[in-house]
């Protein structure tokens, strides 16, 4: 059973960090989903928890060697032991769940070799909110008393 221990926007910086640190050569990833929401809590220097805790973050690359540390960090793995969530690594049709011109609301900062581009909080919520579940509406809430709305 995946493990569900994601719940602090420092787990997901510390993640990019680790991972910028191993990459030889520069690479991107968009991410998105609650780590997505998370990221953007450390950015505004917060460290609000997620309502409910997840078993995962959700990023999308064109990169052979992200997607390479994404398979190392699939549910089950040694990654997801030590970590206690996993990388659910999606491809890009889930970026056509977002709004129109999310790309250029996004944020991008680099960690290491590794660019990280997460599109802006409400392109993010966007399609949650379409989906509507309690804790999409749990996030929603968390973003709007983080002030990233």
């Amino acid at each position: 059973m995946p493990r569900k221990e994601l719940k602090h926007p420092h787990q997901v910086v510390d993640w990019l960090l680790e991972w910028g640190g191993q990459l030889k050569e520069p690479a991107s990833m968009i991410l998105i989903g609650s780590a997505g929401l998370l990221w953007h809590i450390a950015r505004i220097g917060r460290d609000d928890p997620l309502p409910e805790n997840s078993m995962d973050v959700d990023p999308v690359t064109d990169s052979d060697a992200v997607a390479e540390l994404a398979y190392d960090a699939l549910i089950g793995s040694e990654f997801e032991r030590v970590h206690g969530w996993h990388v659910n690594l999606m491809p890009h049709m889930v970026l056509d769940q977002f709004p129109a011109g999310w790309r250029e609301r996004a944020h991008t900062t680099s960690y290491g070799h590794l660019t990280v581009i997460v599109p802006a909080p409400a392109d993010l919520l966007a399609p949650k909110l379409r989906r509507n579940e309690p804790r999409d509406q749990q996030h929603a809430a968390l973003a709007h008393t983080a002030g990233l709305l």
